[in-house]
């Protein structure tokens, strides 16, 4: 702005500054300088010939002693003080004042912590240079989006006088802002892959490669825990709940390879079994059909929910409780599969795999939540006498997570 002046009014605690603007006095406040060292500003601007505030809810912006800020505030009259645009603060108080529209005052300080007051915004120093760090990041990526954008029209427009643009380049420190703000994100497979690819090839010392993948590692599984953990919660038996377990093995199917005491690999879900081939829609479905790596043998997985009832309440005699209508016809229901594919073999499953005694599995209930002495014996007794079927309760296929990640958090160590 031209034709700014501030005229002093000394006081005994303060001078006080009054904009003067093209040669007229205003009565506008615009800075205050006290004798303890501080210093408040209050951002201005003009419009229509007159002085005003500069924003709609911040009137003053409150520097404490021996704070030095070296960006993101103007401390200049003909700018009219306040926050500055090239690094997107600006815009970010812009948003926050929408946000918080009570607030009246931002204070940076040194010794005090960011906190949030009826009026009052205190930003630590430190968090303030880190905000317009963020912001800048930001800012500098979009600029760095416009220009390629810009250079892809006008090489359409003109491809004889303007090259195609090169590759973006990745801004230091929007992958951290990113993480920063989705904290819960979760990678897939073939993402967690190319990253690892991308550090592998980035340069960094060994060291830090398998320290880093470890750590990627053990927040995979941390998160795998969280949705397995919240799935557990679920307090009604339903085929939607079944339907919920089936998706999130079928999204972490390598849950499955800790049962096993030999190497297993995922083949297929929800195969027909009832003499189509895979994908039918009718007869018999199993759930999973997993392989042994080594000899190419099947194994069958039916899935139930942690409510499937494994032993009934009813005691049958001297603390011995019968086993539930539930599990036993999962079990049956595998069996039969099991039977079904041997009828079909090669027209379902070709030359992929084998069976020789195929594994059966049935992953139903939760042992927890046994309330009688003798239910626990009693299940312990039937599943360990079924030869041709393992029975996994829920819980204990989350402690065989919980150990995998316990595992991966002391290699971490070491």
């Amino acid at each position: 702005m031209k034709g700014i002046k501030l005229i002093e009014e000394t006081l005994s605690t303060k001078k006080k500054y009054y904009v003067e603007f093209e040669e007229r006095q205003t009565k506008f406040l615009a800075k205050e300088i006290f004798n303890n060292g501080t210093k408040k500003y209050y951002p201005f601007k003009e419009k229509d010939g007159l002085i005003e505030q500069k924003y709609n809810g911040i009137t003053k912006i409150t520097i404490e002693p021996e704070i030095v800020v070296n960006s993101g505030i103007s401390f200049t009259e003909s700018r009219g003080f306040g926050f500055t645009s090239p690094k997107g603060v600006q815009n970010l108080f812009y948003f926050f004042q929408n946000k918080f529209p009570k607030i009246q005052e931002v204070i940076i300080s040194i010794n005090k912590e960011t906190k949030l007051t009826r009026t009052k915004l205190t930003l630590n120093i430190n968090d303030f240079e880190k905000l317009e760090e963020s912001t800048g990041t930001f800012v500098e990526n979009k600029k760095n989006e416009g220009n390629t954008l810009y250079q892809l029209i006008l090489n359409k427009l003109l491809p004889a006088h303007i090259d195609e643009p090169e590759k973006p380049e990745y801004v230091s420190g929007s992958l951290n802002l990113y993480l920063d703000k989705h904290s819960k994100v979760s990678f897939s497979d073939d993402e967690t892959e190319r990253l690892m690819e991308i550090l592998i090839n980035s340069g960094l010392p060994q060291e830090i490669l398998i320290s880093t993948k470890a750590n990627v590692d053990i927040v995979y599984i941390e998160d795998i825990l969280t949705e397995y953990k919240k799935n557990l919660e679920q307090v009604t038996d339903t085929s939607t709940l079944e339907e919920k377990w089936h998706q999130f093995f079928k999204k972490h199917a390598w849950i499955f390879s800790q049962i096993f005491s030999f190497p297993a690999i995922f083949l297929d879900d929800k195969v027909n079994v009832g003499g189509h081939n895979i994908g039918g829609s009718k007869d018999k479905i199993v759930d999973f059909l997993y392989r042994n790596k080594i000899n190419s043998n099947i194994a069958f997985i039916e899935i139930k929910t942690h409510l499937t009832q494994l032993v009934l309440n009813s005691e049958y005699r001297n603390d011995l409780y019968p086993i539930s209508n539930q599990l036993t016809g999962a079990i049956v229901q595998v069996l039969d599969q099991k039977n079904n594919l041997l009828k079909n073999y090669h027209s379902i499953v070709g030359k992929s795999a084998e069976s020789l005694n195929s594994v059966c599995v049935v992953i139903a209930g939760n042992t927890e939540k046994f309330s009688k002495k003798g239910q626990g014996v009693s299940f312990e007794l039937f599943r360990w006498s079924n030869k041709d079927v393992v029975i996994i309760p829920y819980n204990e296929l989350l402690d065989k997570i919980e150990n995998i990640l316990k595992l991966f958090k002391k290699k971490s160590i070491e």
